[in-house]
């Protein structure tokens, strides 16, 4: 494995066991891609760096923003890593990862780098169980995740951003045994049938961290399989708290914007904007905060937070019970919404306060009670909403008197977010 000597700086940003290294691929991108060849991107020319489909290097690996190679026709000049299908980091996406002995690479993005998806839907970037993910972007120059192409105003032209971990999944519990024995259960949608996650063949969740993200955007992402699996903008498989979750913007991905998959991961300050299918979907136990919330809804999308425990079994345990504090929904397209802004169903519980629904949604129904979930319920606390509440339906769950008290959530996102169709 070749070593590369680097600054104090950036030698303090990997966890003290490991050194920063390269994958001895091409100078051009730094050691650490496949050069391709200039293409226009993002409204500049760009070298494009192909990553490789799996990075498990026990290292810490950094993708930079610009080429080091000493040359004159490629020092200096912006990089944009590229996805050619599915990148996996870390070996913990095989059944049976043991937290003692899985590779623990990190993958560093430095702040203001671009990654692009290549392969329309079947390009995303999995960090697996025990590896993580070092994307710290700032205000001025956050890391953007989107196709490759000239523009943000895709949708479906790559896959997205996924993040698995060893926590809790009530589909796949901690001891679980499947002929006999203790083993994984649970894999990924739409990535590959043995990518695994949560802590099937552990007697209890470990804590290990998935790493940070903080400033950054995915936007043009998603695709949905024709067996119902999806690929989100971002998707976190049984993430743990001790995951760091700031600042995130996802805008234009034609599925769910984010989901989870059980786990307790906690986000503060997110934007979801434009996305085709739910901005908020979270099952299989999912117990983490949402705090600081601005979703925006366009034409013909899905439900604003779509919440389910599990769809098999409404009483798994443990019960889906997320919180969230501080959100705004809004409809922002042309006609009336297609959706109503909460669905909740599948037994999951979730505690709702300061939460403002826009007047885009006036006269709209608030909930959906056709072939609603009497095992599901909300505890509501300071709500102000403009949607039309159903009393006396006994499928239906009651949300208190609308209080113009409610905070939301109104903080301007770091990053300009084209208009939804």
């Amino acid at each position: 494995m070749k070593k590369v000597i680097a600054s104090i700086g950036l030698m303090a940003l990997a966890s003290a066991s490991q050194a920063v290294t390269t994958l001895g691929l091409n100078p051009i991108c730094n050691a650490n891609g496949t050069f391709v060849g200039n293409v226009s991107f993002n409204g500049g020319t760009y070298l494009r760096c192909d990553l490789p489909t799996s990075i498990a290097v026990d290292d810490t690996v950094v993708l930079g923003t610009t080429s080091t190679f000493t040359h004159p026709t490629y020092n200096g000049k912006p990089i944009v890593w590229a996805l050619p299908g599915i990148v996996v980091v870390g070996d913990g996406n095989t059944q049976n990862a043991d937290p003692s002995t899985v590779d623990n690479t990190v993958l560093q993005i430095a702040a203001g780098a671009q990654v692009a998806g290549a392969v329309d839907s079947a390009s995303a970037l999995i960090i697996s169980r025990g590896a993580q993910i070092d994307a710290q972007g700032t205000a001025n120059d956050p890391i953007v995740f989107s196709s490759l192409d000239n523009n943000m105003t895709g949708s479906g032209e790559w896959g997205g951003l996924v993040l698995a971990g060893f926590g809790e999944s009530n589909a796949c519990p901690s001891g679980a045994i499947t002929g006999g024995q203790m083993g994984d259960t649970c894999t990924m949608e739409g990535v590959a049938s043995a990518a695994y996650f949560g802590s099937g063949h552990l007697s209890a969740p470990n804590t290990m961290s998935s790493g940070t993200l903080e400033y950054v955007v995915i936007a043009e992402g998603g695709h949905v399989i024709s067996d119902g699996n999806e690929i989100n903008g971002l998707t976190l498989y049984a993430v743990n708290s001790s995951t760091t979750i700031n600042n995130l913007h996802v805008h234009g991905n034609q599925d769910d914007g984010v989901e989870f998959f059980g786990g307790n991961a906690a986000i503060t300050n997110m934007w979801m904007t434009c996305n085709q299918d739910d901005s908020v979907d979270w099952d299989l136990g999912y117990q983490g905060y949402l705090v600081n919330v601005s979703i925006e809804q366009g034409d013909n999308a899905g439900y604003a937070l779509e919440l389910a425990n599990n769809p098999d079994n409404d009483n798994a345990l443990p019960r889906s019970n997320g919180n969230i504090y501080a959100m705004s929904i809004d409809y922002v397209g042309t006609g009336t919404p297609a959706n109503v802004p909460f669905k909740l169903k599948e037994g999951t519980d979730g505690t709702f306060q300061h939460v403002i629904v826009g007047s885009g949604y006036n006269a709209k129904n608030c909930d959906e009670t056709a072939g609603a979930y009497t095992s599901a319920s909300g505890q509501w606390s300071t709500i102000n909403y403009g949607c039309t509440e159903i009393d006396g339906d006994p499928s239906n769950w009651d949300m208190p008197v609308s209080s113009g008290s409610a905070l939301g959530f109104s903080g301007s996102s770091f990053w300009t977010a084209p208009a939804c169709d």
